[in-house]
């Protein structure tokens, strides 16, 4: 038999394919990507001066926790037998889901008529956000573990000195896949562009709006008085965020009746919508004493439905508000944070083999 002595070329080719560009990402949750890493931090007026500085890309939710997203997520939680629920789970008052009968004697159970799908979601305490962030980076697992540890591990969460300061995890687990945003996190997707001041020049924007133009607020497609009282005026401008404002003010409306995205082109320099307007929106900032040794508080950010405000809540630099971790007012929702490269991305490999013809003998498998 003719011998050969040419050669052999082993070629791997490796895509990097994330699920979210042909699915959607594991969690139902439309996200949007935050580059730029390494941005300056705010250096302007308000009590975040210096922060929103972030070194890595990550991943923010378009939207505010949805009436659907929320409503799968309480259905598994809350509908368990007795001796199986999970602790610091509460159920939301302010969204679109309304009670059916559940599978479980003595527990809850929610269906979301048709149309109320988009329906923000108020009434969530910062525990009961971390406790969706575990079961979204547990992928929605059944299993009483799936609640209890990923992003943060519940067995940390109490509180110490009669009630006054927390113990809660301070930070996302490192590898979490989900997470409540940090307050850094959520300023930059909402404020920062890469662009501000042209190609490649980045900078801050006043406003989550994409400008340094205050918000109007009023129902979408109104034309509203941008000075407080809320209200009506045919010569103002339309309305861009669903805050500062009630049905006496605009008869016939109701905000909590409005679906996210209802402001059309109204979004972050990211693409966000609703920063301003629907809930306010819990981040892992902590608010401490000086002299304590634990936090007091976890600060949310953005204005909210009826929340009264002529810009400032919505200024860059601004605190909204803090609040302990076990208090779910109405008007506190969740923007939900993710890593990059997407939850449950993949990685394809081709790998072509170019021989000669010559015979590859294999080594024993003990060689």
């Amino acid at each position: 038999m003719r011998a050969h002595t040419g050669w052999a070329i082993g070629l791997v080719l490796c895509a990097f394919a994330p699920l979210s560009k042909a699915q959607p990402d594991p969690s139902d949750i439309e996200f949007v990507t935050v580059g730029a890493p390494g941005n300056a931090p705010w250096t302007g007026a308000g009590f975040n001066s210096g922060r929103g500085q972030v070194d890595y890309e990550y991943k923010i939710g378009k939207y505010e926790v949805t009436t659907a997203q929320w409503a799968e997520f309480m259905n598994v939680a809350l509908d368990r037998p007795s001796n199986d629920r999970i602790p610091h789970v509460g159920a939301p008052s302010a969204w679109g889901a309304v009670g059916t009968a559940p599978n479980n004697p003595g527990a809850n159970r929610w269906t979301v008529p048709a149309g109320n799908e988009m329906h923000p979601t108020g009434g969530i305490d910062w525990r009961t956000a971390a406790i969706y962030t575990n079961w979204l980076h547990n992928e929605k697992g059944t299993d009483r573990s799936a609640f209890l540890s990923g992003a943060y591990d519940v067995s940390t969460f109490g509180y110490l000195n009669g009630g006054s300061l927390f113990t809660d995890q301070l930070t996302r687990s490192p590898g979490a896949r989900y997470w409540i945003p940090s307050l850094d996190e959520w300023m930059k997707a909402s404020h920062w562009s890469p662009d501000r001041f042209g190609p490649g020049q980045g900078g801050w924007w006043l406003y989550s709006n994409g400008s340094d133009t205050p918000f109007a607020y009023g129902p979408p497609g109104a034309r509203v008085r941008t000075t407080f009282p809320p209200g009506p005026d045919p010569n103002g401008p339309l309305a861009t965020a669903n805050a500062s404002w009630q049905d006496f003010h605009f008869p016939g409306n109701n905000p909590f009746d409005i679906p996210l995205g209802a402001y059309a082109g109204v979004v972050s320099p990211w693409g966000l919508v609703d920063v301003a307007g629907a809930t306010s929106e819990w981040t892992e900032g902590t608010f401490w004493e000086p002299t304590e040794p634990l936090p007091r508080d976890r600060y949310f950010e953005g204005s909210a439905w009826t929340f009264f405000t002529e810009g400032a809540a919505d200024r860059v630099g601004s605190a909204r508000g803090a609040q302990f971790p076990s208090f779910s007012g109405f008007d506190l929702g969740l923007r939900v944070a993710a890593a990059v490269p997407a939850p449950g991305a993949v990685w394809t490999c081709l790998v072509v083999a170019l021989f000669d013809g010559r015979r590859v003998r294999r080594r024993p498998a003990s060689a």
